[in-house]
């Protein structure tokens, strides 16, 4: 059947989180390497996503930001100001997180410097919240879509953080007739409670929908568990695990519009 819906990811679909997060760990690393010579840029940034990691699912919130989809660099960064579900204890947590990480990653390759861990964590935060980097061809590719299809935002995370981005990116809501953020919700991508209350949000079929995405095991997988069509944009070249079955598989947000122009859906 013919797509009337198309529903997106943002992070890492529309937005490049990766490219944000380098852009800010540059920044933030060129400053230290300033004031610490000896410390070589590429050591110090593998200490700090080795901390980032390794620190977050030892909290006890962790389990909560897997179910809502928050990754642990949006932990490092994100003003998580909602008043719902866990959030305030989020916030909370967040803030002896990144003093841990910073303080950690700096130990880590010889230095002890608590106010330097507490500066340059504010600097990172502050640059991060500053960058929304869209890809080349995502206002390209939502130009030749938005006038022909309705175009959902279903993403997870924060609804504070993921509005943020948004605000950042400010040509890019004006695309979507709705934003569903998994944290309003309750429970994030691929729950397909989540899914189903977006297509019910959107007064949209799932026979006549489409799940756009770079995540197999968020967008594509729940995609796969209501029964919608998928697109995986597979923008590093990864394998596909057999747990989740897109329908199709693209490169580049602009093979989203030939697709769509060529199998005619």
């Amino acid at each position: 059947m013919t797509i009337n819906t198309i529903f997106f990811d943002l992070d890492d679909t529309l937005l490049s989180d990766e490219l944000a997060v380098q852009s800010a760990l540059d920044r933030t690393t060129a400053f230290l390497v300033s004031k610490y010579p000896r410390i070589k840029a590429q050591e110090f940034e593998l200490a700090l996503r080795n901390r980032v990691v390794t620190l977050f699912d030892t909290y006890a919130i962790y389990d909560f930001t897997v179910q809502i989809g928050i990754s642990p660099f949006e932990a490092l960064w994100g003003d998580f100001t909602d008043g719902t579900l866990r959030f305030p204890e989020l916030a909370e947590t967040v803030k002896t997180y990144r003093q841990q990480v910073w303080t950690m990653a700096l130990a880590d390759v010889g230095i002890s410097d608590n106010r330097l861990a507490k500066l340059i964590g504010l600097m990172f935060t502050v640059i991060r919240t500053e960058h929304s980097v869209p890809y080349p061809d995502t206002y390209t590719a939502l130009d030749a879509l938005y006038e022909r299809y309705q175009l959902i935002l279903l993403t997870n995370g924060a609804p504070s953080l993921q509005q943020l981005k948004l605000e950042k990116a400010q040509q890019l809501r004006k695309y979507f007739q709705k934003v569903i953020i998994s944290g309003d919700f309750g429970q994030g991508k691929p729950s397909p409670e989540l899914f189903n209350f977006a297509l019910s949000r959107a007064q949209a079929d799932k026979t006549t929908s489409l799940m756009v995405g770079d995540q197999l095991f968020t967008d594509i997988l729940g995609a796969n568990t209501v029964g919608m069509r998928s697109v995986w944009v597979n923008r590093k070249a990864a394998l596909q695990n057999d747990l989740a079955q897109p329908d199709y598989t693209v490169n580049s947000l602009t093979e989203v519009v030939d697709l769509l122009k060529k199998e005619g859906i």
